[in-house]
Formats: structure tokens, C-alpha cells, sequence
């Protein structure tokens, strides 16, 4: 993996794909660019710049020969969420001429997954997009930010945006569609959306069933490559409301969770307690175990960056008991 200083997020995330050139497979056709476009609001800080995409698209088309290249998200946040109105409220339209512009937030469903649901009195399917499930090449571009109980959201979180149907497990009923109304499914109270949630609930249950669910959708849809956005960080109360991090990085790998799980020692916040992303290492989705990550370009003391955390954070840490049920409630192929 990379990791890569610098203040221009194009020229930073071309050298940083340079780097690791060699382990990047050539990509089928298509690839879909995944960044984090959460908001319909013009908030630079809150989403994936578009530069960094745009170096993604130019070095797949250069270097690796792709040829279709879609970039989309299924926006969430803000009145009447709409993904290509935040492409364009936030700079991508001069770049979109590298790919094909999408919205996963009315898409049919091509992969169903079960959920977990401690608030919810009865079980749950969630369907994944069609057009990610069925792509050969995933590119996540998440921003580099605080997550109010998770700790940190990176390039695994960042598939939440590719979440369009929720049915009934038994008699497969649609529940809800559209990827604003879904998403709050994953946090474990049906359609009880987490800002109608107490911070009880937030920290403690609703907590546990995210980051099941999350290791759940993981395990669908592992991404082929990671660059994660950190140019201009987010600390404090994110994923929306923090306040800008000058951290100046990029972090890029074909390793989601060696991404992840460097970007989580670069914050200092202990990655025992982001125990979805650990968790997922321990699943076999990528290299948790620091030790066992080759990192190129910057060293990682010298990126290390304390983040200051979202208020909630420090009641959101998994006690044993939680992490037990954690492990208990993923997919097979566990290891301890």
C-alpha cells in the first residue's frame, strides 16, 4: 500500500497509485468509482474530491487500459438527496467526461444480504444496488473522516451508499427502496433513522447491529482497490458536522482493510475499539495485523496525526460483551 504527502489531491493520488502500479490488476469492464458524495449540499469537506477521482479514472485508463468507467454514490443527506445534483453542487461536472455519471439510489437490487436488528422485531434483507454487485472493478474513494460511533469512516463504511431495497427475509416483501430511506435500516431500528435515535440506542445497540451489518455488506462487495481522501480531513463531529483536518495524505491499496486499518493509526484512535474494521481483518477481507502491512512513500510515524473524535465517540467504545455478540453475528470464515 501507499501513502503519499501532499496538498494537491490530483497530483497526490497519481503518485500514490504510481507506487503501487504493480499490484493494481488490470480491471474489467466496467469499473465503478465509489466516492463519498453523502450530501446534496455544496460541502467540499463532507465528500471525496473530485480530483482525487479524476486521478483514479486517468491512471485506470492510462496505465491499466480500462475502458468503461462509471463513478456514482446514492446520496443521503440534505432536502430531496439526489446523487447527480451533489456531483454537481461539488465540482464534478468538469471531470465527467472520464466516466459516466450514476445513481445507485433508485436502482434495483442485485445481491441480498440478511441484517442484524436489535430494535426491529423481525429479520430483514437489504439489497445492494445491481450495477456494484455485478462490477468487475470497485474503486472506494472515501474522505478521511470522524464517525459519531463507529470512530472513523473510511473505505469500507463507504459502501453504505450502494444500499437501494429493504424487504422481508420471509415473505419477501419490499420494505422500503431508495437509498436515503435504506441506509437507516443498518443501524438496527427499522425505520427509525438515527438522529430520531436516544444516544443510548446511538452507542450501545444500534452501534452493535451498524457494525454487523457493515461487515455483512463487506463481505458482498469487496472493493478490487481503496484511496482514501485525505487531503483535507474531517475531525470532530462527523461524518457531517466535524471541522477541517489539514492532514495532507492519501492512502491507497488494493487492500481495503490495510487502508483502513493504517488510516486508523494515522488518527490514533485505537483500532481495538473500530472493531468493524477489525473485525473484518479477523473475517479475511484484508491484512489488519499492522505489522504485516508493507507500506511505500511516507512513513507512517511521521503521518501520524492525532484526530479528535466526535463527542459521542468515548461512549461508543465495544465493551466485551458486545464484541462477542459482534463475532457471533458474521459471516462464516471467521478466525479469531
Amino acid at each position: 500500500m501507499a501513502l503519499v504527502r501532499g496538498n494537491d489531491p490530483y497530483e497526490t493520488t497519481m503518485e500514490a497509485l504510481q507506487l503501487i502500479a504493480d499490484d493494481i490488476r488490470t480491471p474489467k469492464s466496467p469499473v465503478i468509482i465509489k466516492p463519498n458524495l453523502l450530501t446534496v449540499k455544496k460541502i467540499p469537506l463532507v465528500v471525496t474530491n473530485p480530483r482525487v477521482c479524476a486521478a483514479v479514472a486517468d491512471f485506470l485508463k492510462e496505465k491499466k487500459s480500462a475502458k468503461t468507467i462509471k463513478l456514482g454514490d446514492g446520496t443521503t443527506h440534505g432536502k430531496n438527496p439526489d446523487t447527480l445534483r451533489s456531483m454537481k453542487n461539488n465540482g464534478y461536472i468538469p471531470y465527467q467526461n472520464r466516466w459516466t455519471p450514476v445513481s445507485f439510489i433508485n436502482e434495483p437490487p442485485g445481491k441480498w444480504f440478511p441484517i442484524y436488528s436489535l430494535g426491529y422485531s423481525g429479520q430483514l434483507e437489504i439489497g445492494i444496488a445491481k450495477s456494484i454487485w455485478e462490477c468487475p472493478f470497485i474503486v472506494s474513494t472515501p474522505k478521511f473522516k470522524t464517525h459519531d460511533v463507529l470512530g472513523l469512516t473510511l473505505s469500507l463504511k463507504n459502501f453504505m451508499g450502494t444500499l437501494t431495497t429493504v424487504r422481508d427475509a420471509e415473505t419477501k416483501q419490499i420494505i422500503a427502496r431508495e437509498t436515503t430511506n435504506v441506509c437507516g435500516y443498518m443501524h438496527g431500528f427499522g425505520d427509525k433513522k438515527p438522529d430520531k435515535l436516544s444516544d443510548d440506542e446511538n452507542t450501545g445497540p444500534s452501534k452493535l447491529s451498524l457494525a454487523i451489518n457493515l461487515n455483512r455488506l463487506a463481505k458482498s462487495i469487496p472493493p478490487s482497490l481503496a484511496v482514501v481522501d485525505g487531503i483535507e480531513a474531517m475531525e470532530g463531529d462527523g461524518p457531517v458536522h466535524g471541522t477541517r483536518k489539514n492532514l495532507g495524505l492519501i492512502i491507497a491499496s488494493t487492500d481495503f482493510i490495510a487502508a483502513d486499518t493504517v488510516a486508523t493509526h494515522i488518527a490514533e484512535i485505537d483500532p481495538l475499539h473500530i472493531q468493524y474494521i477489525h473485525q473484518a481483518g479477523l473475517m479475511g477481507l484484508g491484512e489488519f495485523r499492522l505489522d504485516h502491512i508493507k507500506i511505500l512513500g511516507e512513513s507512517l510515524d511521521s503521518a501520524i496525526s492525532p484526530f479528535r473524535p466526535h463527542h459521542l465517540y468515548s461512549r461508543s467504545k465495544f465493551t466485551e460483551e458486545q464484541i462477542f455478540s459482534l463475532r457471533n453475528n458474521l459471516p462464516k470464515n471467521h478466525t479469531q
